[in-house]
């Protein structure tokens, strides 16, 4: 390729992608790094191409009147806080539209506003606690595509509850991001009802052809509308739950749940109530707390914490034997 169709695509390559360094323009045109240094002063001194560097990294930059969106340096952060947080790192079914975006934004954008933002980033932090999965390229891609365009779809999938890994005929409503993980939202011929798969257990999946229409009565913020903080569709339970004074601050400071209703004890104590969907989840949430929460409804959730007390209690209980046993020996 000539010299000049080369200095062209390192153009556009600043364009698309400010902050790009040195070595990774001699990578993608294939020269050496003392090669794009010397283009870029010419570009810079016998062009006169608005170039500027920051912290090692190139921007093709120009007046106001060149800027394509106008964006504060603090709405560069939001965006680029939520862009860059580890929702949209492995795993997650749409990091490469969340990559590409940002990208197209720094492009589209004012320098001195961009570098305005980075300045600010360094005193703000957004951590979104997702842990890092290692799923199939092809699964996040199939499964996007499907609940894009109402694809059915077959797939094998580890239960949860079973352990056992299963073939499953889905029709995928919608991914969705609850608590610390990504999930495909729809509905499961094999068990008749609307289900949640977790993104993370499927192990293949496989485009039937057919088409499938949701339901118009369908909505999301229905379906999760009691949901504690991930799980959906069980039966809507209400809970009341004593929170002794050395908590009850804590929690009361909180809207944990959009149900949620707190009386206020003269002890200093609060009683916590909400409907939600299942026990489990909030089971969970309470047992956190230990002595500290009561369950006073429903017999169901005080029942379930006991048990796994009860369980805890046994088996530490025969930890710590052993454990006494071998120091006595």
């Amino acid at each position: 390729m000539a010299k000049s169709a080369l200095l062209i695509r390192m153009m556009d390559i600043l364009r698309v992608r400010p902050g790009v360094s040195v070595r990774e323009l001699a990578t993608i045109l294939d020269r050496s790094p003392r090669t794009v240094y010397r283009w870029l002063n010419e570009l810079t001194a016998e062009l006169g191409a608005a170039i500027r560097c920051h912290d090692g990294g190139y921007f093709l930059t120009g007046g106001r009147e060149a800027r394509r969106v106008d964006l504060t340096p603090q709405e560069l952060l939001v965006l680029r806080l939520g862009l860059k947080s580890s929702l949209f790192g492995d795993g997650s079914p749409i990091a490469k539209h969340a990559e590409s975006a940002w990208q197209k934004i720094r492009s589209a954008v004012c320098y001195d506003e961009l570098i305005a933002s980075r300045d600010l980033a360094s005193s703000h932090s957004v951590k979104v606690s997702v842990p890092a999965a290692d799923i199939e390229p092809n699964i996040l891609e199939t499964l996007e595509n499907a609940a894009n365009n109402r694809h059915r779809l077959r797939i094998v999938y580890r239960s949860q509850h079973s352990g056992c890994v299963k073939d499953y005929t889905i029709d995928p409503y919608a991914i969705v991001f609850r608590r610390h993980s990504w999930y495909v939202v729809g509905f499961c011929h094999e068990h008749d009802d609307i289900a949640m798969f977790k993104l993370v257990r499927f192990h293949s999946v496989a485009n039937t052809g057919m088409i499938f229409t949701r339901p118009a009565d369908f909505n999301l913020d229905d379906y999760f509308e009691l949901s504690w903080e991930a799980w959906a569709g069980g039966d809507s339970v209400d809970v009341k739950v004593r929170f002794s004074p050395k908590v009850a601050e804590m929690i009361a400071e909180s809207k944990r749940h959009p149900t949620q209703v707190i009386h206020f004890e003269p002890d200093g104590s609060i009683v916590f109530e909400a409907t939600v969907s299942g026990i489990e989840e909030i089971a969970i949430w309470v047992m956190g707390y230990g002595k500290e929460a009561e369950v006073i409804a429903p017999e169901a959730l005080r029942s379930y914490i006991y048990e796994h007390a009860a369980g805890m209690i046994e088996y530490y209980g025969k930890l710590q034997k052993k454990a006494e046993e071998v120091l006595a020996n």
